[in-house]
């Protein structure tokens, strides 16, 4: 039992190695730029040990995109459910998938980019799991304005723009840049709920 149990927790670092590798390759080279002999070269190991792990390429980026979309998926549930209000919970979402794409910057941008990359079976499962993350986000914006905070002419379009606002985060942050990632996502918030965000007649906007 316990010898299963240890032979679990090697596999499971050696595909996590596995990953972390591709995704530096990847995000260099592009995945049609990249062969399973340069990964193996990357991890210092026999290319055929790959395939222990992970049947092909294509596995390997499908199991990227996957992870990354459980993270956020996790990530944004977790950071709504902790604030009450459709502004806090607008803010925290937003604060949360700025911070996401900083922090996992490189997955995060292999995302989007290498969508192209996938099968059409794959290219289906991922699209069908970002549609359920724009939804929260759909969702947040629907509730602000049934209660009349937020001004919203057109949520699905509006949710959009957010997200694609905040996603290309992903493309120029630096962690050598001017702003730390929770002085962007400060900002972020701000721009956002501004933009969003009832103002009384005759009010400052």
């Amino acid at each position: 039992m316990a010898a299963t149990v240890v032979a679990t927790h090697e596999r499971a670092d050696a595909a996590e190695r596995i990953l972390r590798a591709a995704i530096a390759l990847f995000r260099e080279r592009g995945y049609h730029g990249s062969s399973m002999r340069t990964l193996a070269r990357a991890l210092r190991m026999e290319a055929a040990s790959l395939y222990y792990h992970f049947a092909s390429k294509q596995d390997i980026l499908f199991a990227i995109l996957d992870r990354t979309l459980d993270g956020l998926l996790d990530g944004v549930g977790r950071a709504v459910a902790a604030v009450d209000g459709p502004p806090a919970r607008l803010r925290a979402a937003v604060r949360f998938h700025v911070l996401f794409h900083a922090h996992r910057q490189h997955e995060a941008f292999l995302s989007g980019s290498e969508l192209r990359s996938l099968t059409q079976a794959n290219l289906r499962l991922v699209l069908a799991r970002r549609d359920e993350y724009e939804r929260v986000f759909r969702g947040l914006l629907s509730v602000g304005a049934r209660a009349g905070v937020f001004q919203v002419g057109d949520v699905r379009l509006t949710a959009m723009a957010i997200l694609t606002m905040c996603t290309g985060v992903a493309t120029w942050f630096s962690d050598r840049g001017r702003l730390a990632p929770e002085s962007i996502a400060d900002r972020y918030v701000e721009m956002i709920l501004r933009s969003v965000t009832r103002h009384p007649k005759g009010s400052p906007s």
